[in-house]
């Protein structure tokens, strides 16, 4: 297979997934750009949306619609054929986020018997500002900065000491978003775009969306196999 005919493989690979993926099978557009320019204006797929990537696939259009009247007239460089097709493996074929994720041996983490002395000290040695709880292998919450805001919200005859458990705090601590953070759960499977579309359906919601647990299917009740943040994933996707 030369480059020609390897760039009009991949050129209707791609067609033929953005038509399934975004039309259900219909052709609402007249050509292929009508139909880039759409899902870029509505930002349904970030790589698409992607300036960069996008003039790659606008180029891949003029070059098949000159090779499909010309023939002779133009063939895809080496260059160019492998950077437009490792575009449309990253938007047909999107990585898992079981390959993005923090794996949970890596994550700095507690258990309700741990005062909040240590998990304090734990924050300032590690870096981070989220620490998941864990009991008998499962998630039951995560111990923020703000966590002693939302206990005294609570509890408002309390007071707050080093001394005191983690599991104390059960009340401020749990993922329901209530009063404000809150923290999901999603599928080793799934794909980084399904993950990333949960963070940016949030910034219009009430809550924000602060990080997502990664679990065999996504139940809550499974046990943890790592963490993912909308940082990892721009990082990832390279938006």
């Amino acid at each position: 297979m030369n480059n020609k005919q390897a760039f009009l493989k991949q050129f209707r690979d791609l067609e033929k997934y953005l038509r399934v993926k975004y039309e259900r099978g219909d052709y609402k557009e007249s050509t292929f750009m009508a139909t880039l320019f759409r899902i870029r204006g509505k930002k349904e797929n970030p790589i698409i949306a992607n300036p960069a990537y996008f003039d790659v696939l606008q180029q891949g259009a003029q070059l098949r619609n000159i090779i499909v009247h010309n023939d002779d007239i133009a063939e895809p460089t080496d260059d160019y054929l492998a950077k437009f097709t490792s575009i449309v493996k990253m938007i047909t074929r999107p990585e898992r986020v079981e390959k993005v994720m923090i794996p949970m041996f890596k994550i700095k983490k507690c258990d309700i018997e741990n005062t909040v002395g240590q998990v304090m000290d734990l924050m300032e040695k590690s870096g981070f500002s989220k620490i998941p709880v864990i009991d008998n292998n499962k998630l039951i919450g995560v111990f923020t900065e703000k966590t002693f805001y939302y206990y005294l919200a609570i509890e408002p005859e309390k007071t707050v000491s080093r001394e005191m458990k983690v599991g104390e705090f059960l009340s401020a601590i749990d993922l329901d978003g209530d009063p404000a953070p809150y923290f999901d759960f999603i599928s080793r499977d799934a794909d980084v775009f399904l993950a990333l579309g949960r963070f940016r359906r949030d910034f219009k919601e009430k809550n924000k969306l602060e990080m997502l647990f990664v679990t065999e299917t996504g139940a809550k009740q499974e046990k943890i196999l790592g963490i993912i943040t909308l940082r990892d994933l721009e990082q990832f996707i390279t938006i």
